[in-house]
């Protein structure tokens, strides 16, 4: 007979299977990577058309298989800095604007973000006015700093602050 103690060592037995069943399972992530800029391409933060503004673009490849684009770097790190968008990321894509015109980045000029140099505090407008310059190599972006003026950025120094420094240059020249 099954008594009631027993029958909840067993349940807990069998839920507990479960359980670890469901821990094994491994996530498929899908390959992804950029993919051109088309002309109806609208950005994932601020729905602005991305093909019409000059400046770095971005995009992020999500582990699902979906690809978000970006009107510039700065929106790009408006979604990677909000706390649900990292576990959904695979890998961020930016123009290595050492490697394509300013005025419009080539589909074939991006770079992985999270290697990229970036310069901020520079004059060069973006989609969404003040943005990050985003750049292959340190050099490149050295140069840059040298004709432009700005700071330079590792990946992981872009952080709110600096987001919200180029909202405010955004305000203070609209004004």
């Amino acid at each position: 007979m099954l008594t009631r103690r027993k029958f909840i060592i067993v349940l807990g037995g069998v839920s507990l299977a479960g359980l670890v069943g469901c821990g094994s399972e491994e996530t498929e992530v899908v390959a992804c990577g950029p993919v051109p800029i088309e002309s109806g391409d609208e950005c994932a933060v601020c729905g602005m058309y991305i093909a019409e503004h000059p400046g770095p673009k971005a995009q992020a490849c999500l582990r699902d298989g979906r690809v978000l684009k970006f009107c510039s770097t700065s929106d790009m790190f408006v979604w990677l800095l909000q706390p649900d968008s990292v576990p959904q990321l695979q890998q961020a894509f930016v123009h290595d604007m050492g490697a394509t015109d300013w005025d419009s980045p080539a589909d074939d000029a991006y770079i992985e973000a999270d290697v990229a140099f970036y310069v901020t505090e520079q004059p060069l407008m973006g989609g969404m006015g003040p943005t990050l310059a985003s750049f292959g190599n340190e050099a490149d972006a050295r140069a840059f700093i040298n004709e432009h003026d700005g700071r330079l950025l590792d990946y992981e120094e872009v952080d709110v602050q600096v987001i919200n420094a180029l909202a405010r240059a955004h305000i203070q020249r609209s004004m």
